[in-house]
């Protein structure tokens, strides 16, 4: 799938009324999905909504508390009237709060769960019998390095978010073949208000300076910025594109790689000469995924094997956390190279549709033949999870 097939479908983005959901609705709509702007605030979804209608897009803003069933059921009713169908569900729907552990009172704990993860199962328990009926869907939960990770003085946020990372790989496993899949995207500290205020109250707490403050939340996750609201909504986009499911893909926490491209070498096209972990990064390796189906007949066309490789390559860096530009060295392995050199072209769409315009260290190799009967083509991949520059 590739973003060019949202067009005519139907997507909710819970917490679009600002921030990352709103965001996220944006891009949908850009992508020519028809979206249904949901967040407690009336003004502010219907905001976004009309925003989106002026620039000819079909939206409509719902008022919905996700963390009240009945609330949940009308948005999922208005949905399916003014979409037809629910294909794409954002949970971006979230709350955070601070506060040490011992003094986090038992109310905030509660509405923390019932808002970051009762209102994420609520939404996802509303869509998926369409979705499976229909055999195709995508759910992106927004969730967050709390939820990989802990992180001080915020225990029922970070809880709150370990949940839903649970819940969307559960969900992942129950839905498997069905057509539906469910990611999670988890960003660091992203440029929205919630940040905003996180970086006062350190302010305030600890009598810092505002750039201060802002350095010392930053160094919690080891981010050399704040990430934007656009780039999780890139990457949202980005998941729904792909076929894999049950990851937990991270951005910023300093997982970056630094290009090595030395001057006295010719600038590379199409590739890096070489990669620079991170400190402290894990590795991951990633053994030779073949582009083939045994559960399927016949053997699939070139390119095809290729992009189901790259799936199955990128389904195993999810799952450790990771995105797809945590993929530092990558290997095609291929059994015709002329097959190869004519193809360039679609290979290079299946790339950039999975990777964007980001390109590792690769290498291209000739094999006699493969282990899995009817394979052309095959990709191992190395990837750095979670370092620190």
């Amino acid at each position: 799938m590739s973003a060019a097939t949202l067009t005519g479908r139907g997507a909710i983005v819970t917490g679009g009324g600002r921030g990352i959901g709103a965001a996220v609705a944006r891009a949908l709509a850009r992508a020519g999905a028809k979206v249904v702007v949901a967040a407690r605030s009336r003004d502010e979804v219907e905001s976004v909504a009309s925003g989106l209608r002026a620039a000819g897009h079909a939206a409509w803003g719902v008022p919905c508390d996700v963390a009240d069933e009945a609330s949940v059921r009308e948005l999922a009713t208005t949905a399916h009237d003014r979409l037809g169908a629910v294909d794409v569900l954002v949970n971006d729907a979230g709350v955070s709060a601070s506060a040490r552990l011992d003094r986090i009172l038992l109310e905030e704990w509660n509405h923390v769960l019932a808002v970051n993860a009762t209102g994420t199962f609520l939404c996802m328990r509303e869509v998926v019998p369409g979705m499976v009926a229909r055999k195709f869907g995508r759910i992106v939960n927004v969730a967050s390095l709390a939820g990989l990770q802990g992180a001080r003085y915020v225990a029922h946020y970070s809880a709150a978010k370990h949940a839903v990372i649970g819940l969307t790989r559960s969900a992942a496993l129950e839905l498997e073949g069905t057509g539906v899949t469910v990611n999670a995207v988890c960003p660091g500290y992203v440029d929205t208000a919630m940040t905003r205020r996180t970086i006062e109250n350190v302010q305030a707490r600890a009598g810092l300076a505002p750039d201060a403050a802002l350095a010392a939340v930053l160094k919690t996750t080891g981010q050399e910025r704040l990430v934007t609201a656009d780039e999780v909504a890139d990457a949202v986009l980005g998941t729904i594109a792909g076929e894999s499911t049950g990851g937990a893909i991270v951005l910023g926490a300093g997982a970056g790689l630094e290009r090595v491209n030395p001057p006295a070498l010719e600038a590379p096209r199409g590739f890096s000469h070489g990669v620079l972990a991170p400190r402290d990064g894990r590795l991951l390796f990633v053994a030779g995924q073949t582009g083939i189906d045994l559960a399927r007949e016949g053997a699939p066309p070139f390119v095809d094997q290729f992009a189901r490789a790259l799936d199955k390559a990128l389904a195993v860096v999810a799952a450790a956390g990771g995105a797809p530009t945590d993929v530092a060295r990558c290997t095609v392995y291929v059994t015709d190279m002329a097959a190869y050199h004519a193809a360039q072209k679609p290979l290079g769409a299946a790339w950039r549709a999975r990777f964007g315009n980001y390109y590792p260290a690769m290498a291209l190799v000739e094999v006699n033949s493969l282990a899995e009967r009817g394979a052309v083509v095959e990709v191992e991949a190395t990837a750095v999870i979670g370092g620190r520059l």
